[in-house]
C-alpha cells in the first residue's frame, strides 16, 4: 500500500516540476539568445578594432598603452645614427624594425617608435617621410 502513493508521486512529480519550470526555462532560453547576440556584436567590434589603424589625439596615441614591438632593435642608438635623409621606408624598417605605430601628419608619413617607461613617461623617436623618402629623423628621447 505504501508503494502506491509513492509511485503516484513519482509519476506526477515530473509533470509538476515541468509546469513550474516552464516560465523559468523560457526566460533562460531568451537570456541565452540575448547573450549570443551580445557576444556576436562584441566579436565584430573586436575584429574592427584589430583591423583599424590606431587613432591619435594631439600627437599622442589615444590609448594609455602603446603597442609593443621588439624594443631591442630600435633602442640601439647606432642604428639611429645610420639613418640618412632620402632612405626608403623599407630601409628604415629593415634597420629599426617595425614601428610601434604610424600616422599621417601635415601630408607626411610618420613612423613612431615608443616604449612606456613607468607610469608617467615614455621613450619615443620618429622618422618622417615625404614622397616615400626620409626627410627628418628624431632619435628616441625620454618624454
Amino acid at each position: 500500500m505504501a508503494r502506491l502513493p509513492l509511485a503516484m508521486m513519482l509519476f506526477c512529480l515530473p509533470l509538476v516540476a515541468q509546469s513550474a519550470d516552464d516560465p523559468r526555462v523560457s526566460f533562460l532560453e531568451q537570456e541565452v539568445r540575448n547573450l549570443q547576440r551580445q557576444v556576436l556584436t562584441l566579436t565584430r567590434q573586436v575584429d574592427e578594432m584589430r583591423t583599424r589603424p590606431p587613432r591619435f589625439d594631439g600627437g599622442r596615441p589615444a590609448s594609455p598603452t602603446m603597442p609593443t614591438t621588439d624594443p631591442g632593435t630600435w633602442l640601439d642608438a647606432g642604428k639611429w645614427r645610420k639613418l640618412r635623409e632620402g632612405m626608403s621606408e623599407l630601409d628604415v624598417i629593415a634597420s629599426l624594425g617595425p614601428p610601434t605605430s604610424m600616422r599621417e601628419e601635415n601630408g607626411a608619413r610618420v613612423l613612431l617608435y615608443a616604449m612606456e617607461i613607468g607610469a608617467s613617461g615614455f621613450l619615443g623617436g620618429s622618422v618622417i617621410f615625404r614622397d616615400r623618402a626620409v626627410v627628418e629623423i628624431r632619435p628616441p628621447t625620454l618624454q
